[in-house]
């Protein structure tokens, strides 16, 4: 029976585990942390800072960066349906934050990238707005000014950027569904009773990944369930769909000849990023070692910040982004109607 029960408990397909040993976990964690962005605090007194917003498909992300490029601030946060709420919510944490260190938060610019690009510029009269590839890019060359790849997994999208001669030379989008992205893990992780953070965590200790595949979160629901009625650990279910994800990314969005063809500066981000098991599956897949700031899920947000203080120092103006007591005036209104300009009597949200 004892020999019955081991062998009912053993995946039909599994992978090499991530880590040998907490020893080669740690150094893993060390060779990546020599590309942090540095920050540094509030302080009482006078700052200049820039402002950066990104406006993304799930979540928005916040960044105050000084005269240095060290953050000052930083946000993030669900949009839950309403990304000009979730802006106004974050601008008025950091205003409060100033106001209780005593700072006194010179703005020299705003800008604005992301889904909600210029909704956000409109509602919060930013200086300047710009594409995400472009931000994304930025943010990139100033941490590693050989960039020769940049990929981002977002909560529901993905895109890969090749860099040739300083330029963005190619760009691959995901064209299906979000099965390779954030908002793929967080579903699995929420059905097995975690957070996205525990799930990933959990992963790290797999010892023998499932190979469950790259495909659609519809077919994937069944691949997990028989993984567990073969009894797999959630350990080695979250291992298999971080590498699912970055074998999406792979074979089905970057589609690349050979691991020469993006270059040898690889640069990811996006918040799927952050979990160390969707990284580690990607460098193992690859055969590489890759780049992963910090600020994985605030480089957008970071670029638009950057361009925001090239903008000034180009052509110093006087900023337009909304001020505190304009804040505390600020009001946003939803409706929803049919517009009747042509036959097709399309819903609309205003």
């Amino acid at each position: 029976l004892e020999n019955l029960s081991e062998k009912a408990y053993q995946p039909q397909n599994s992978l090499p585990p991530f880590f040998k040993d907490e020893t080669e976990y740690l150094q893993w964690k060390d060779r990546l942390a020599q590309y942090d962005v540095q920050r540094t605090e509030l302080t009482s007194g006078i700052q200049q800072a820039t402002i950066g917003i990104d406006s993304g498909s799930t979540t928005t992300k916040i960044v105050v960066l000084d005269e240095n490029n060290r953050i000052l601030y930083s946000y993030y946060h669900d949009n839950k349906g309403n990304p000009i709420k979730a802006v106004e919510e974050g601008l008025q944490k950091l205003h409060k934050e100033c106001q209780e260190k005593g700072t006194i938060l010179q703005i020299k610019g705003g800008c604005s990238t992301g889904y909600g690009e210029d909704l956000i510029k409109a509602a919060f009269q930013m200086d300047a707005g710009i594409i995400e590839t472009i931000a994304h890019y930025m943010a990139a060359k100033h941490i590693n000014k050989d960039v020769s790849f940049i990929l981002d997994i977002g909560g529901q999208d993905m895109k890969c950027l090749k860099i040739h001669n300083g330029a963005i030379d190619n760009i691959f989008l995901n064209e299906a569904c979000s099965s390779g992205c954030g908002s793929f893990l967080q579903t699995f992780a929420e059905i097995l009773g975690y957070t996205a953070e525990q799930f990933a965590q959990i992963g790290l200790k797999a010892d023998m990944p499932v190979d469950l595949g790259s495909r659609c979160t519809v077919f994937m629901n069944s691949s997990v369930k028989q993984a567990q009625k073969d009894g797999a650990s959630v350990a080695n279910i979250s291992a298999g769909l971080s590498i699912s994800i970055v074998k999406n990314a792979l074979y089905k969005v970057i589609r690349p000849a050979s691991k020469e063809a993006i270059g040898k500066h690889i640069v990811v981000q996006g918040g799927t990023f952050l979990n160390d098991c969707v990284l580690r599956a990607f460098e193992q897949e690859m055969d590489l070692n890759v780049i992963r700031p910090n600020i994985a899920g605030l480089m957008g947000a970071y670029g638009a910040a950057l361009y925001a203080q090239r903008r000034y120092k180009d052509a110093p103006h006087q900023t337009t982004l909304l001020n505190l007591q304009q804040l505390g005036e600020f009001v946003h209104t939803v409706k929803g109607m049919t517009c009747g300009l042509c036959n097709n009597h399309c819903h609309l949200t205003v």
